[in-house]
């Protein structure tokens, strides 16, 4: 009888351990619906993620454009009149002349105001921006700010 009893233990002893093995793991269902909902928050987050690269790349270009107005304005109230057409004022604000970070600076001062200008530069990480405008009047010191365009 006690070889029955340890046979009948064994018996059930496979059986359960047969079951563990089936019930370990993920059911298709499951997985499907894991990546249902990774698709969801991936289709959700990537566009806000996208946009926000972009205005973190214009404020860059605002930066640098606001601190050379800024220069500029400084100069001007200095008493450093600025001839109109004139290149020395732009290379004595902090306006790179190279393009910087994918960003092309332009600089074109006249008589009574100074436009700086950035551009973003094509087949760089920085495609799709767009560029915008940024003038200064030295007489009031007010900047009036273009709107940005392909944004």
């Amino acid at each position: 009888m006690t070889s029955l009893n340890s046979k009948l233990q064994l018996a059930l002893i496979n059986r359960k351990k047969r079951r563990n093995l089936l019930e370990k793991g993920f059911t298709l269902v499951e997985l499907m619906i894991v990546i249902v909902i990774v698709g969801i928050l991936s289709a959700v987050a990537l566009p806000n993620f996208l946009n926000q690269t972009k205005k973190a790349r214009l404020t860059e270009a605002k930066t640098i454009i606001s601190a050379g107005l800024k220069q500029a304005n400084m100069l001007y109230l200095e008493g450093n009149a600025v001839a109109a057409g004139s290149t020395t004022a732009c290379d004595d604000i902090e306006v790179p002349a190279a393009p910087q970070n994918d960003w092309a600076y332009t600089c074109t001062p006249t008589a009574t105001d100074m436009t700086i200008s950035a551009a973003g530069v094509a087949d760089s990480t920085n495609d799709g921006v767009g560029s915008g405008d940024w003038v200064m009047t030295y007489s009031t010191g007010v900047v009036t700010e273009g709107t940005p365009t392909g944004l």
